[in-house]
């Protein structure tokens, strides 16, 4: 028999930006920066990672197809007016297709810029503000750019 112990990854709502930023620098290996203004922890995607973003309710579906898939992504939830978007994060992006990229606007799915970065949310519940629905696991690889999309995809020939 084996034993083991686990860390608790959770982090407190009021942690300061410094720490929240070295958790996400250390121990997932995030490229992160504090923004001086807002004082929010920020995600630079591009590099080693990217985010594909679209409406709530498209979402629950794509991410199911990811999970039948035996997929895991990383969301954050970004509350709006009218409705919330999510954010998916994965793997550094593919060269893409035409035909892809018209199926990702169709689909109405949104996606950054090499170089721009996205509010990285504290870990727990906040009112109004960014939070996670799934957080990223340490150790725990992203899902490839392609396999998002593909599940986008799927997902969206199914539903029209």
């Amino acid at each position: 028999m084996t034993t083991a112990t686990a860390t608790d990854t959770r982090q407190p709502d009021d942690i300061a930006p410094s720490v929240l930023r070295r958790y996400y620098t250390n121990l997932l290996s995030w490229p992160t920066t504090i923004d001086s203004e807002t004082g929010e922890v920020r995600l630079r995607l591009g590099e080693t990672i990217d985010a594909l973003v679209m409406r709530a309710g498209f979402g629950g579906e794509v991410n199911h197809e990811l999970v039948r898939a035996m997929m895991r992504a990383p969301i954050i939830v970004v509350p709006g007016k009218k409705a919330a978007d999510w954010v998916f994060l994965t793997q550094p992006r593919t060269p893409m297709r035409q035909s892809t990229v018209d199926d990702l606007m169709a689909a109405q799915i949104g996606w950054y810029k090499p170089g721009d970065t996205v509010a990285l949310p504290a870990f727990g519940t906040t009112e109004g503000g960014l939070f996670w629905l799934q957080r990223p696991q340490p150790g725990g690889e992203l899902p490839s750019w392609g396999a998002v999309v593909g599940a986008v995809r799927r997902t969206f020939t199914r539903t029209w």
